[in-house]
């Protein structure tokens, strides 16, 4: 489990009380407002599937992230190391749902899986999916009042 507080808003550095279930997480009703007018605003990313963030579960968003944390530290994204950044929030991850879920993400376009060995596969996230991610890190700061540095020296659309 994550050290912040059981009640806490899900957007990070917000000190409110948890009050709505959004595609973002369980946030106060302040982040909530600020996330609607948002969605509203700008155009929703589809992937060509016509997957978009918030029809994907709360699980699969976990699932997403947790293979950009892989690739951010440059570690392979295979199964098992998938399942251990998983349990870092969700106390127990069964085989079973994490492959179902990993099966579902490739076929909405958003996972590639490549053969590590011949028993592992890695999975890497497609443009779709890095898009996707991305916009949901601005939408959440956007929310409460943060700025968010561009790390490619240009500024976020």
């Amino acid at each position: 489990m994550n050290d912040r507080g059981l009640y806490s808003c899900d957007t990070p550095r917000c000190n409110g009380l948890k009050a709505v279930i959004t595609p973002d997480g369980y946030v106060c009703r302040r982040c909530a407002n600020q996330l609607e007018q948002t969605y509203e605003s700008e155009p929703e990313l589809v992937t060509d599937g016509g997957t978009t963030w918030a029809t994907l579960t709360g699980f699969q968003r976990d699932v997403l992230e947790a293979i950009a944390h892989l690739e951010s530290i440059s570690e392979k994204s295979y199964g098992l190391a998938i399942k251990e950044q998983l349990e870092k929030h969700h106390s127990e991850v069964l085989h079973g749902r994490l492959y179902q879920n990993l099966d579902s993400l490739i076929e909405d376009g958003l996972l590639e899986r490549d053969e590590l060995d011949g028993r592992t596969n890695s999975y890497t996230l497609t443009t779709e999916a890095n898009a996707m991610l991305e916009e949901s890190i601005y939408r959440r700061a956007n929310a409460c009042g943060i700025q968010v540095a561009a790390t490619d020296g240009g500024e976020h659309a």
